[in-house]
């Protein structure tokens, strides 16, 4: 009979290499800095997500160009997570260099989820998995993926798939 770590175990994802990572997904490089770790110099677990929401939205505006503040100012469509968690491989330390890979993984009528991928020397460090929930921000409740979001987040998907 299986342990209970061994359970965990099979149910951990593994770590890919980047050339596990389909060709043409959009990827954006990050340095961490001294203001992201702890006097270990081991980034903090929050910064993180701050790093993941900054490409994301570096993604919207140079891959899929879609202006990502005219999306949440003018427009008045949230892009607020749902679910939001991350998977961690191995530590990332002061003035580590790692690459992060976007992919679609599903689109649905109000949602669509996101997995990034934490490249450091060519290794998954860790990956993130955001399931995003358009919403209109006058009346504070889920709205349809907006036409033209819906479009360029298919057309990515399908060049990436």
């Amino acid at each position: 009979m299986a342990t209970e770590e061994q359970n965990i175990r099979q149910a951990r994802p593994l770590p890919l290499n980047a050339s596990d990572l389909p060709e043409g997904l959009w990827s954006q490089p990050h340095v961490f800095r001294h203001g992201q770790c702890d006097p270990a110099g081991i980034v903090y677990t929050p910064k993180f997500f701050d790093v993941f929401n900054q490409v994301i939205e570096a993604w919207f505006c140079e891959c899929l160009n879609i202006d990502y503040y005219d999306i949440i100012g003018p427009r008045r469509t949230g892009l607020g997570y749902a679910n939001a968690g991350a998977t961690f491989f191995t530590p990332c330390m002061m003035g580590d260099e790692i690459e992060i890979f976007v992919s679609v993984t599903a689109i649905g009528g109000k949602s669509y989820q996101l997995q990034l991928h934490a490249m450091k020397d060519g290794r998954e460090a860790l990956r993130g998995s955001f399931t995003t929930v358009a919403t209109c921000l006058n009346e504070h409740r889920a709205i349809g993926i907006p036409e033209d979001i819906r479009e360029a987040l298919s057309a990515y998907a399908e060049h990436c798939g």
